[in-house]
């Protein structure tokens, strides 16, 4: 089995053009930095735009250092970006719609910050219910009695 197979022109002229259309179907990285002074990652798209995100709040580099935030790479064809520090990956256009990582990581994120809302709305309610006795105690299952059937009318 030869280690190294052939490229033809013909095939990099392929890639090349499949290459282009990827690209130009959507927003991809083409330069990324972070900033230690804020903590924020800042990715250049190759739509012109630039978009900065605070680093730690990704998933997977939640812990990370600033010095094992030095070190991204752009994946090859833009769309993710690698740290090798962390060994983390991120795609990018998850990461513009706002999706910080898997599901389960951000319904954890999601439920702390609503759970820890400070509201004025959310105090009022707080302050109703406890003039009404507070959260119901929860009840035991030996503590109730079945539920009583009616019985059919005999005929």
């Amino acid at each position: 089995m030869p280690l190294l197979t052939e490229i033809t022109d013909a095939q990099m002229a392929k890639a090349e053009a499949r290459m282009q259309k990827r690209i130009a179907e959507g927003p991809t990285a083409i330069a990324v930095a972070y900033r230690s002074d804020d903590g924020r990652l800042v990715i250049d798209l190759s739509n012109g735009a630039s978009f900065a995100i605070p680093a730690r709040i990704i998933q997977g580099l939640e812990k990370a250092t600033d010095e094992d935030l030095k070190s991204i790479e752009i994946t090859p064809l833009g769309d993710g970006l690698h740290f090798p520090a962390v060994d983390a990956d991120v795609l990018v256009v998850p990461l513009l719609a706002g999706v910080l990582g898997s599901s389960s990581f951000m319904a954890k994120r999601l439920g702390k910050a609503g759970g820890s809302s400070r509201s004025p709305l959310k105090a009022e309610a707080a302050r109703a219910n406890g003039t009404r006795g507070g959260r119901p105690r929860k009840i035991k299952a030996e503590d109730t009695e079945p539920p009583k059937v009616p019985q059919s009318a005999e005929k």
